[in-house]
């Protein structure tokens, strides 16, 4: 198969309460959406929806899958449905862009993209969204927002998730106010926040955002840091594991108060090393505060964690999808903002011990 060819925040921590809010919403409440109705379209659609990752691997990417898969089937979709990582073609970048021209060759209006990872990532998002606007075709990036210099280059692409930079700074704040809290957390007495950094994919936007609003709130909130270790991980929880099992085996390990996460599946996979190891626990913090994250700070084996309504994004995501697929604005009919002509922000909420219990699943 031919390859395609390239043409040519801060969020305050005062909003919590706000955002706990938002998260206690029914899913009939979100978005204004009908979701659990039959179709409220007047037409057949079809959407393609290009995935970038195998089920399983990173759990809100599964989350964002099955919410767009069942309202397609609700609301009387044809969506059209490829996985561009499998142990074949994993992290090849070629892979993804011919999945979306067959989409589009087959009738796809519109693609729901939730894009690879990878050093070419970006651009290869751009040959995507450059094709798809060369055939008239809108993209829907989920969960993983394009980056600004697509968003700046051309106008057929929309990117709903959450602020990247909100994520890190919720964690950096939510830290901070832990760290006050409880003062044995600092372990030598120095005052410093001694932590372990665990990073998604070297060189990936989300990744250098999330770690540095991290270290810009905790700054903003006058502790001074020293970082012990770090690495990159891909997004890969065995390979979150691993790092740490590495850390524990030189002794890093006692000299971290802290370890922080990019991602929940990282701070998990943080926790399992330790367990594995029979090492005494220390604080923990993710980012998404998927299910097994909130159990984990439900049993004191994780601090903390940023819920990002997940299901949410992926409402939002194919509710724009079909309504670009039908002709009509973006936004029609979901209550949500717009920002820039391209970039839709689904809020964040901060969860600890204290809060856990209004999100964990009864």
């Amino acid at each position: 198969m031919n390859k395609l060819h390239i043409l040519g925040v801060a969020a305050a921590l005062s909003a919590t309460m706000t955002l706990t809010a938002c998260g206690q919403q029914s899913d009939s409440e979100k978005t204004n959406t009908p979701s659990a109705q039959k179709s409220q379209t007047t037409q057949s659609v079809t959407i393609g929806f290009a995935h970038c990752c195998v089920r399983g691997e990173i759990s809100t990417m599964d989350v964002v899958e099955d919410t767009i898969k069942q309202l397609a089937q609700q609301r009387g979709a044809t969506l059209l449905f490829e996985t561009a990582e499998d142990s074949k073609h994993r992290d090849d970048l070629t892979v993804q862009p011919n999945q979306i021209k067959s989409m589009i060759d087959k009738g796809a209006k519109v693609i729901i993209l939730i894009s690879v990872n990878g050093k070419g990532a970006p651009e290869m998002q751009k040959e995507i969204v450059e094709y798809a606007q060369s055939k008239g075709v809108q993209i829907v990036a989920a969960r993983r927002p394009l980056p600004k210099t697509v968003h700046t280059h051309f106008n057929n692409a929309i990117s709903v998730a959450s602020s990247t930079e909100g994520a890190g700074l919720h964690q950096g704040k939510m830290t901070s106010e832990l760290w006050k809290k409880h003062p044995e957390w600092d372990r030598n007495g120095d005052g410093v926040i001694q932590y372990g950094l665990l990073q998604g994919a070297e060189n990936y936007p989300k990744t250098l955002a999330r770690t540095n609003s991290f270290i810009k709130a905790i700054s903003a909130d006058d502790h001074k840091l020293e970082r012990i270790a770090t690495e990159y991980t891909n997004w890969e929880r065995p390979i979150a594991k691993d790092v740490v099992a590495k850390w524990i085996e030189s002794g890093e390990i006692d000299k971290m108060e802290i370890i922080v996460g990019n991602s929940d599946d990282l701070a998990l996979g943080a926790l399992d090393a330790l367990k594995e190891a029979g090492k005494q626990p220390i604080p923990i913090v993710g980012i998404n505060a998927i299910d097994e994250a909130q159990r984990a700070i439900k049993n004191g084996e994780m601090a903390g964690s940023i819920l990002q309504d997940v299901p949410e994004q992926g409402r939002v995501a194919y509710r724009v999808a079909e309504n670009l697929a039908l002709g009509k604005s973006a936004t029609d009919g979901i209550d949500v903002q717009l920002e820039g002509g391209h970039t839709i922000n689904v809020p964040y909420a901060v969860v600890t011990h204290d809060n856990v219990d209004q999100y964990l699943k009864k």
